[in-house]
């Protein structure tokens, strides 16, 4: 009975993985529509972000670290075709090379740039003598690399698009400008100036390849359940005005850091 038991476990472990790797192919998406991948669609802004865009009938590559524990997104994307739900570690070269060979010939209208690694509440209010280094590296690794290394791994694809868009989400936290002048959020805001950094000077390429580059700030937006934070607003406004500032987009606005709100331009 124990030795069936243990066989059975296998089995079930051998589906749930198998699920995620046995299909190599790329979704075979509707061409006439437009394309996105979305980085971090398993909860929050990234999965409001691919509700709205496969609302308009885009067709939507929602990525994640962990496919099989992405229940929300799976659900959704039960009910909608037009989302292909994919493996993506943004920190994992093998991850993103597989994905990039798998899409190859798919053109990405929008590269959207949501995943990221935020502090606890707590810790982002400690002082220097606080700062864990460990986790200051790995949002480095996240906010600014991983997102450098997914533009890199489907640049090609944007060039497909005549109106290519490369969108990266940061946070006021990186702006010497707009920050709260407190001392907090060390790593993180330190990630996020590297982030918004690396997006100006790529914003000099992409002006000669017909892609617009900018950083979007969503706004202070209430991701945790039972918190609200003083002037949060929900994700799903976040979104909505993001889509809309998304949409407006000219080249003007290539290499900008731009608000949800209204678009209007953030000072470094």
């Amino acid at each position: 009975m124990q030795n069936q038991n243990k066989k059975n476990i296998w089995i079930v472990l051998f589906l749930i993985i198998s699920s995620w790797t046995i299909n190599s192919q790329a979704v075979e998406f509707d061409n006439e529509q437009p394309t996105v991948l979305i980085t971090g669609s398993n909860r929050n802004i990234g999965l409001e972000f691919v509700k709205q865009f496969s609302n308009k009938n885009w067709n939507v590559i929602a990525t994640t670290r962990r496919p099989e524990d992405a229940k929300d997104l799976n659900d959704f994307a039960k009910n909608n075709k037009n989302i292909a739900v994919e493996l993506l570690d943004v920190t994992n070269n093998e991850d993103i090379s597989n994905l990039s060979a798998k899409y190859e010939n798919q053109t990405i209208d929008i590269l959207l740039n949501n995943a990221a690694l935020t502090p606890r509440y707590m810790s982002a209010f400690k002082r220097i003598n606080g700062v864990d280094e460990e986790k200051a590296r790995e949002s480095f690794e996240v906010n600014a690399l991983g997102t450098m290394k997914v533009i890199q791994g489907f640049m090609n694809n944007v060039e497909l698009s005549e109106k290519g868009k490369i969108i990266a989400l940061s946070s006021k936290a990186g702006s010497f400008d707009e920050r709260p002048k407190i001392p907090m959020m060390y790593g993180y805001a330190m990630s996020k100036a590297a982030l918004n950094s690396m997006i100006y000077s790529l914003s000099f390429e992409t002006k000669k390849k017909n892609i617009i580059a900018v950083v979007l700030s969503p706004g202070t937006v209430n991701t945790t359940p039972g918190m609200s934070l003083m002037g949060a607003i929900d994700v799903d406004e976040s979104v909505s005005k993001m889509m809309a500032v998304i949409d407006g987009l000219t080249m003007e606005h290539n290499g900008l850091f731009l608000d949800y709100e209204d678009g209007r331009t953030i000072d470094w």
